[in-house]
């Protein structure tokens, strides 16, 4: 076994090379395995040598905008290196590329598993599920990200959005007014719950919230200005 480990020296010759934390983590994780079967472990530099190549090919496939070609060898990045986002994340964008938006949601709850961040999944992957028609997928993957961000109102907004989409007006109600807490000068939740309201046949709240929605965004007028008349609201 003691021709299998690396010396603390050279695992520190190694970090300070190119790509070297994916070596090492290999390494490690192939060591790690060994230990647990309890055989010697032989080196696998082709494992390595082959992870290095998919890194390179990967990239520089999705850096020209080869999006077919970058497909494979980051899928196999995906299954060799399970534990980084990065590669879930290119994935993702891939799928979206070729118009995969089923493959592109699995990417997407990959980000959202290993990422330390899972917002970063966020609102791709409740997007994704979007394009597929998938309502409740998309609405549950939008309160996964809403509860790992809770103060974020842009989360907030999409969740509320979505919930007054599904029919749920309570919620979509409570989770806005929760958004103009975190952000009382954010303009777009003042429209998305004054629309709401509208809905639900308050017209009076619905309208004064037009309003203050084109207050804090003069210039986007066009689109308040059909509920600004339709709550009896002269458009000015």
């Amino acid at each position: 076994m003691a021709n299998d480990r690396f010396s603390e020296h050279r695992l520190q010759i190694l970090m300070r090379r190119p790509l070297a934390r994916f070596t090492c983590a290999l390494v490690l994780l192939a060591l790690y395995h060994g230990a647990l079967l309890g055989t010697a472990l032989p080196a696998s530099p082709s494992v390595v040598d082959a992870t290095r190549s998919d890194i390179d090919a990967s990239q520089m496939a999705y850096a020209a905008g080869r999006y077919a070609e970058a497909l494979e060898p980051t899928e196999r990045l995906t299954q060799r290196l399970p534990g980084q986002a990065i590669y879930f994340e290119r994935l993702a964008r891939i799928q979206q590329e070729l118009g995969r938006p089923a493959e592109e949601a699995r990417a997407w709850e990959g980000v959202f598993r290993t990422s330390p961040t899972p917002v970063d999944a966020c609102p791709m992957l409740p997007a994704a599920y979007e394009r597929l028609s998938d309502g409740a997928r998309a609405l549950d993957a939008y309160e996964r990200c809403a509860e790992v961000e809770p103060d974020n109102p842009d989360l907030l907004l999409t969740l509320g959005r979505a919930y007054s989409a599904a029919g749920r007006s309570s919620e979509a109600r409570a989770v806005l007014e929760r958004a103009l807490t975190v952000a009382p000068e954010y303009p777009d939740i003042y429209l998305v719950l004054g629309v709401r309201n509208f809905s639900d046949g308050d017209q009076k709240t619905a309208r004064e919230q037009f309003e203050r929605f084109q207050a804090l965004a003069p210039e986007r007028h066009d689109e308040v200005a059909v509920w600004l008349e339709r709550t009896g609201q002269v458009a000015h």
